[in-house]
């Protein structure tokens, strides 16, 4: 009987699996423009509804001679995190960088912006390094890694001396912005890389029970190209949980100067999209703006990225 029960599962399982993916498909196509303000194609959809359904990577971790850190192996790729926090999201983190592009909504990897030809990458909101070590294997370049919460820092800085000797790469604990000065960072200890800056408007809670805060610096992109004597043939990339508006204000220079490709995730509020797209516009009007994805978890959808070239 027990053989007979797996066998029904091993013939119907993948039956009912793909008549959930067909079901959501149809009934994210019938509504998928409703009250979002973009455009989606029938491709972003499909890539939603195979994301959905993806079969992440299972996590290998091991100790380190330092206890403060883990070693977390995926795919191949190994880094360093630290041992005091969960590291349950970096199989979909890892999805997010590495899964090839044209079946991957949420990848960089844009063939428009061929980082091989890179001189410099910065990665904004490197968190556990995934993109860093990408680009560090996919470019030639400099890579400039910026991360504002401070312990990630002794794991990003062991992760990327794995790949690079830390010869091409430096980690700076820093969070992007239009002026420099100094912010808190409310921290998720849960999703750490969650984690997001609170603008002067944001109340804080200073009760016993409230979220954990940093204090961190704001630096600009413009003061970073200046300080590392950046030029052209350059790519910014973010990913920092809703502050890449202020960000691109402080590159606004570097825009109009260099002109760098740009590939900045923008899932984090409905309007993202819209804004930053406005924003690399004004700075340099030569760019060409392409959003991409269908970021159906949120309600309305939004894209996933904005590039620009």
């Amino acid at each position: 009987m027990r053989n007979g029960v797996f066998y029904m599962k091993a013939i119907v399982g993948p039956f009912i699996f793909e008549l959930k993916r067909r079901r959501l498909k149809k009934d994210l196509l019938s509504k998928m423009t409703a009250g979002s303000g973009y455009l989606f194609s029938e491709k972003d959809v499909e890539l939603y509804v195979a994301e959905r359904f993806a079969k992440l990577p299972i996590a290998s971790v091991d100790g380190t001679d330092d206890p403060a850190l883990l070693k977390v192996t995926l795919g191949g790729k190994q880094v360093f995190w630290p041992s005091s926090l969960s590291p349950d999201d970096l199989p979909w983190l890892y999805h997010e960088i590495f899964d090839p592009f044209i079946g991957n909504p949420s990848s960089y990897d844009h063939p428009g912006i061929g980082y091989r030809n890179r001189e410099w990458v910065i990665d904004a909101g490197a968190a556990e390094g995934y993109f860093s070590v990408f680009a560090l294997e996919n470019s030639c370049g400099k890579v400039l890694c910026i991360e504002p919460l401070s312990i990630m820092k002794p794991a990003l800085e062991r992760t990327l001396a794995s790949y690079s000797g830390m010869e091409r790469s430096t980690v700076i604990t820093a969070a992007l912005g239009e002026r420099p000065g100094f912010s808190e960072i409310q921290i998720d200890s849960r999703h750490i890389c969650d984690s997001r800056i609170l603008l002067d408007t944001s109340p804080i809670e200073r009760s016993e029970n409230a979220p954990k805060t940093e204090k961190v610096s704001i630096v600009t992109i413009d003061q970073l190209v200046d300080q590392y004597s950046l030029g052209k043939g350059g790519v910014i990339k973010m990913d920092i949980e809703g502050f890449e508006m202020a960000a691109l204000m402080g590159a606004t220079e570097t825009m109009k100067r260099y002109k760098p490709a740009l590939a900045i995730a923008v899932y984090h509020d409905l309007d993202n999209a819209k804004k930053c797209a406005e924003i690399i516009i004004t700075a340099n009007p030569e760019y060409k703006i392409e959003f991409r994805g269908y970021y159906g978890y949120f309600d309305p959808p939004r894209p996933y990225l904005v590039f620009a070239f």
